[in-house]
């Protein structure tokens, strides 16, 4: 049970970072798209904050600590910080696309252990989370076309 914990931690900093960084994308979106894009920043964080609320909820419920300060979340995150400068609607999407996808190999990862150890409400947590970047890729690599 430690090492999946130990993953939900390292996914809880994950969505920690990604939070801030699509607030930043929020703030520093320009060019074409920018309404559209500053718009789906927006629904993109508040979603995340809830994820971030129930993975740590569920660690809690398992009898662990979740990480709770920006210095363990940036120490744990294979997701890197944006700057504090303007970029282009299309640079955000890739970078959301490449994000994305990290979070879903974590998710991938956590649900397997969470098979293996016979955890089956880890494992359905990660399927919710599965099918939602799932089609926030499909979606994403669409308005590259």
């Amino acid at each position: 049970m430690e090492e999946n914990i130990k993953n939900l931690n390292m996914f809880l900093s994950d969505l920690e970072v990604m939070t801030v960084k699509l607030q930043n994308y929020h703030w520093y979106v320009t060019g074409k798209g920018f309404f559209i894009t500053h718009e789906k920043l927006e629904e993109y964080y508040e979603e995340m904050r809830e994820q971030i609320d129930e993975i740590a909820e569920h660690i809690l419920s398992k009898g662990y600590k979740p990480l709770a300060n920006m210095k363990d979340f940036l120490q744990n995150s294979e997701i890197q910080e944006a700057q504090n400068e303007k970029i282009k609607s299309l640079e955000i999407i890739k970078n959301i696309i490449k994000d994305l996808e990290t979070l879903k190999k974590q998710a991938i990862k956590i649900k397997q252990e969470a098979d293996n150890k016979s955890d089956y409400e880890t494992s359905a947590m990660m399927d919710d989370y599965l099918k939602n970047y799932s089609k926030k890729l499909w979606m994403l690599n669409e308005c590259l076309k």
